[in-house]
């Protein structure tokens, strides 16, 4: 076993590299809740690049960068329930009447999709088990929807 002796100049280096890199790592999970992840991979060579960076392993870390989204009652249709970060970009929507929640395709889905190589119904099982967990919706079907922020237009007082 090789013993390295190091300075307190090199531990106070080590330290400093940890917060950029830790910093770094916030600004992007920043960027993704606010812009997307398709736009935010973008400025970093793409989705694999984004994934080690930002330190997703696996689909559920993914998905648990949205852990915190703000629900959000729609006033077009009192059975709607928008989840967001910000008013206009809708990433799912939670339709109370027929127990389903559609999820952003730009957003979520196709990162599941193409980032992990999951199919439709792994995605569903997924975040169906997600958002029982972390927003305790049970018994709902997911589904993707590319056209969610058309439904942004009604957004909400808030």
């Amino acid at each position: 076993m090789k013993i390295i002796r190091l300075t307190e100049s090199d531990l106070t280096n080590i330290v400093k590299t940890v917060i950029k890199e830790n910093s770094l790592q916030d600004e992007l999970i920043q960027q993704i809740k606010e812009y997307g992840w398709k736009e935010t991979s973008q400025y970093v060579g793409g989705r694999v690049n984004l994934k080690k960076l930002v330190g997703i392993e696996s689909p559920i870390d993914f998905l648990n960068l949205f852990n915190d989204l703000d629900v959000v009652q729609s006033i077009k249709s009192q059975s709607w329930s928008l989840f967001r970060y910000k008013k206009g970009r809708n990433l799912m929507i939670y339709d109370k009447n027929s127990f389903a929640v559609y999820i952003s395709y730009d957003d979520i889905w196709s990162f599941l999709e193409k980032g992990f190589g999951l199919n439709y119904t792994e995605i569903q099982e997924l975040t169906e088990m997600w958002l029982d967990e972390v927003y305790n919706l049970r018994g709902i079907k997911s589904f993707t929807d590319s056209y969610i922020n058309d439904f942004s237009l009604d957004d909400s007082k808030i």
